[in-house]
């Protein structure tokens, strides 16, 4: 069979018939995506909450946050239509800041930012990249519930109302993205981002992944409460970005409502588990600390000993914002896990992902990393074998399993959620 995947740096590959499990991918329909009356109805009709128009009543100072260029959430389509109900509630535009949601993002750029929001919301509107690492963009809320520090960017604390946007999808440390989420990785700083992802090492991201009820989803729950979060505006999304739903309101309840039309685009059942895996990592390939969490959606139906074959284009790298991420690689996950506890390592949030990730690709299976923007000698050091090609990676797969390996495809693995029909021995 002749596969495409969604990005252009990977030429088609044929693989054999007998061989193929079978291909997953989030669930497509002839059902045309929402229009934007579609959207306007549904924000407008809140779920849980007053409507957003009733909320920003009166209110001097209002805070939209967003996601950012990591996620495809067409912003340029959903937060004209909030700034729309803010208007219509009487918010002049200097009272409406736009803050980008980065979590421990780079910056996004000018042209990125009007690409992203338009032109007409980019020219004229206030919008502010967070920064999770200066203190003086940083407060911190005072709170009992939580063992660790909860702190936000102080735009977040200081507006009369605050409304989050973004898209949900399957993720591997909080269940699922959004509601919440938005508030922390999002626009929080560097001791409540790392302690919400710590907490995940006590389980296995493959029984995270899918799940709405985790003790990382509550604690961002919690955050969020506690930061003053009022209002969501949440989209499910398929092919680049169109909307097929969209929910509004409190954000819990509306984020539960999300989540169930999240499962029905990206929960795909998988027949059976596969010798070889292949993960495509768009649309989180812009590098290699975004791109890895396809391996999270292949280890679900991937055989121990199995081989994960992750093509990635990672065009800024292995990860601009942490370079030490390529010096610690995903050799030893056990050994850095210790060193963070014992107190001898004190980034919790890079050695978060290495040992999550080291926990599958150096104990249960082995990984081959196909990417036009990391070379050889830094993909074998981080821990990944390497190929220049998709046709070498199966070759190379091939040969550490067998010439009968079964192979599965996972398109846009790094937001999909594969369900197993049966578990292979």
């Amino acid at each position: 069979m002749r596969i495409e995947l969604s990005e252009t740096e990977f030429p088609p590959f044929d693989l054999p018939d007998e061989r193929l499990v079978g291909i997953a991918a989030p669930s497509t329909s002839d059902v045309p995506g929402l229009s934007d009356d579609d959207l306007r109805s549904r924000i407008r009709s809140p779920i849980g909450s007053l409507s957003l128009r009733e909320l920003a009543a009166g209110a001097s100072s209002v805070l939209v946050v967003t996601d950012d260029l990591t996620r495809k959430t067409p912003l340029h389509r959903v937060v004209p239509l909030v700034l729309e109900e803010l208007h219509a509630a009487g918010v002049r535009d200097e009272a409406i800041t736009i803050l980008i949601g980065l979590g421990t993002h780079r910056d996004m750029t000018p042209a990125e930012i009007e690409a992203k929001y338009g032109t007409a919301v980019a020219s004229r509107y206030r919008i502010v990249n967070h920064r999770w690492d200066n203190p003086d963009e940083l407060r911190e809320v005072e709170q009992h519930e939580l063992p660790f520090p909860v702190v936000v960017n102080r735009r977040v604390l200081e507006s009369d109302l605050v409304i989050a946007v973004g898209s949900i999808v399957p993720h591997a440390t909080c269940g699922f993205s959004s509601g919440g989420k938005s508030i922390v990785p999002g626009v929080a700083g560097g001791a409540t981002i790392e302690n919400t992802h710590w907490m995940a090492l006590d389980y296995p991201m493959r029984d995270i992944i899918g799940v709405f009820d985790t003790p990382m989803r509550r604690a961002v729950c919690t955050v969020a409460r506690q930061a003053g979060l009022d209002f969501i505006v949440n989209t499910v999304i398929r092919d680049e970005g169109q909307v097929v739903e969209l929910v509004a309101g409190d954000p819990e309840k509306a984020h539960r409502v999300g989540v169930d039309h999240c499962r029905k685009v990206y929960g795909v059942e998988v027949p059976e588990a596969a010798d070889i895996v292949i993960a495509e990592a768009y649309p989180c390939g812009i590098d290699l600390r975004q791109a890895i969490k396809a391996i999270c959606a292949a280890d679900i139906v991937c055989k121990d000993g199995g081989v994960i074959i992750l093509p990635a284009a990672c065009p800024e790298g292995v990860s601009p914002q942490f370079p030490e991420f390529e010096i610690l690689g995903f050799k030893d996950p056990e050994g850095l896990y210790r060193r963070v506890e014992d107190g001898a390592y004190d980034n919790k949030l890079l050695a978060y992902t290495l040992v999550a990730i080291r926990r599958i690709i150096s104990q249960r299976v082995r990984a081959i990393l196909v990417s036009p923007g990391i070379n050889r000698e830094t993909t074998e050091r981080l821990g990944f074998l390497y190929a220049e090609s998709i046709e070498s990676a199966l070759q190379l797969a091939t040969t550490l399993t067998s010439t009968q390996a079964e192979i599965t495809v996972l398109r846009q693995a790094s937001i999909l959620w594969p369900i197993l029909r049966q578990v292979s021995s």
